[in-house]
């Protein structure tokens, strides 16, 4: 420890001050930031706390002092101190550590420069003459200390292959961090206790992500519940407790008030360059006409729209991480599992024809109760994975996840036929038929439950007319009540095929323009 720190360690304590090295207990991460707690033990007596060498990357106005015990607190300061007056490291343990492997170094260096003294007073002393058992005596102490000398060397390789790793390791957790903070606490400590320090950052957070594994013969889903979790405070939290919170302190607080809708009569309105400019010959100083298009134009207006809400939960799930937990600061990511459920599955091939000819395979379980914010999910088939996706549930009754395509079922799209065109006219009206057909194949060699969509035509104007035909009829109702379309469950034998039609009749007054009309 340098010899200005040790000073001013003295001096604090011979002042009433507590100035100890602190350590991190706790962190609460949550997505954008957490909330760090170290803790530091008060002697009886102290009248103010120091807790030194925390990064600069917490906010200074985030400090909050509890006491523990009979302390009690009061006046709260935070100090930044420039890095090169600190004499700070993120991660004293490491430190320690680093110091350590130094020292060892240092002292085989040292072996070995007295073995290069030891050789080197060898050399001279074989320049000055010598017997036969003198001269062999020499050989073997020089060959023991070349001996020597090498295994030395070898051990400062080995410990210098090792301490490189950790020099990289301070260097990138800590080694960018611009200043430091020092915080001052007043504190009543008729007896000894301890002092817990919480601070704010958002160089910390965690995002949430899940993976879904489908066991396709008992039907169900298996969901793991992760969290990647990663720093940059610039220090080390070694071997604390790690608590994950789905709080969003970073969403708006609160709204403004509604903006007036107001509307007004539009005039134009004439630059006044223009009516400083020069007049206009008699013949051309005719009042102008009002043109059509402004005289239809008879009022205006502005409005602010608040943006659509979106689905938050304002309940805070917290999971604690079993055990005690280390987080590098840098690019280290940990990978937490919070929790594992498991739920029955509804499991069928999903087709959408008129999107595609691939069939994907689909599992439908119930609205798992909790907080589940969106993330990504890694899909698993019976234990293999086969893809990624987003999972974001709402707030149906269902929630669907697909587990990629599903070959065992073939599907063949007839073209499209269209009866009538432009050219059907019946008196007044105009009409058209459109004609699909679908054939969907089991290449498997057991039965397949199977589920087809169709989006039909949807009239939007009373004037128009839709006439639908399915062969066979599909499920009673529109799909998820989305209008128009409609759901044929069917079950596919072993090496079956079954053909689907549909027919839509649409007609319109023949002079009026329909959006979707088909061509």
């Amino acid at each position: 420890m340098p010899f200005r720190r040790l000073a001013v360690i003295a001096l604090a304590l011979a002042a009433g001050h507590a100035w100890a090295q602190s350590r991190i207990t706790q962190a609460l991460v949550y997505p954008g930031g957490a909330e760090v707690q170290r803790v530091q033990a008060v002697p009886a007596g102290a009248a103010e706390v120091v807790f030194a060498c925390i990064p600069d990357r917490y906010e200074t106005d985030g400090f909050v002092a509890q006491g523990l015990g009979s302390v009690r607190t009061g006046e709260l300061r935070v100090q930044t101190v420039p890095k090169a007056a600190a004499g700070c490291s993120g991660d004293a343990a490491l430190d320690a550590q680093i110091q350590a492997l130094e020292e060892q170094i240092a002292t085989l260096l040292a072996e070995r420069q007295a073995l290069d003294l030891h050789l080197g007073y060898l050399k001279e002393v074989g320049k000055a003459g010598f017997q036969p058992t003198t001269g062999e005596t020499l050989r073997r102490q020089g060959l023991d200390a070349l001996k020597q000398k090498n295994a030395l060397q070898r051990q400062v390789d080995t410990l210098n292959r090792q301490l490189q790793p950790l020099l990289q390791q301070r260097q990138q957790e800590g080694g960018d961090v611009g200043a430091w903070l020092r915080v001052t606490v007043q504190v009543n400590a008729p007896q000894a206790g301890e002092l817990r320090l919480t601070g704010r950052t958002q160089r910390a957070g965690w995002q949430p992500s899940y993976r879904a594994d489908l066991d396709s013969a008992a039907s169900r889903v298996q969901l793991d519940r992760l969290a990647e979790v990663q720093q940059t405070t610039g220090e080390r939290w070694r071997d604390i407790a790690l608590v994950l919170s789905t709080r969003r302190p970073d969403r708006a607080m609160g709204q403004v008030d509604p903006s007036p809708w107001l509307l007004n009569k539009l005039e134009l309105r004439v630059p006044e360059a223009w009516k400083r400019a020069t007049p206009a010959p008699a013949a051309m100083a005719m009042p102008m006409a009002p043109s059509p298009e402004l005289d239809r134009v008879q009022v205006t207006g502005s409005r602010i729209d608040q943006p659509l809400p979106s689905f938050e939960s304002d309940f805070d799930l917290q999971f604690t991480v079993p055990g005690a937990t280390t987080v590098a600061s840098g690019n280290e990511r940990r990978h937490v599992r919070l929790d594992r459920l498991s739920w029955p599955a509804q499991v069928v091939t999903h087709v959408q024809p008129q999107n595609g000819v691939q069939a994907f395979l689909l599992a439908t379980v119930a609205r798992p109760e909790g907080f589940f914010p969106p993330g990504a999910v890694q899909l698993l088939r019976d234990g293999q994975f086969v893809g990624r996706s987003h999972w974001a549930p709402g707030q149906e009754t269902s929630e669907r996840l697909f587990f990629g395509p599903d070959d065992r079922v073939r599907v063949r799209v007839e073209p499209q036929g269209l009866d009538g065109g432009n050219g059907g006219f019946i008196g007044s009206r105009k009409t058209v038929t459109v004609q699909r057909a679908y054939t969907l194949s089991n290449a498997s060699g057991k039965p397949l439950a199977v589920q087809v969509l169709e989006a039909g035509p949807v009239a939007q104007h009373q004037d128009i007319q839709v006439q639908s035909r399915y062969v066979p009829e599909p499920a009673p109702g529109t799909w998820r009540e989305l209008p128009g379309t409609r759901l044929w469950r069917l079950t596919l034998a072993p090496q079956e095929s079954q053909r689907l039609t549909v027919s839509h009749q649409l007609s319109a007054p023949k002079d009026m323009g329909v959006e979707g009309w088909p061509e």
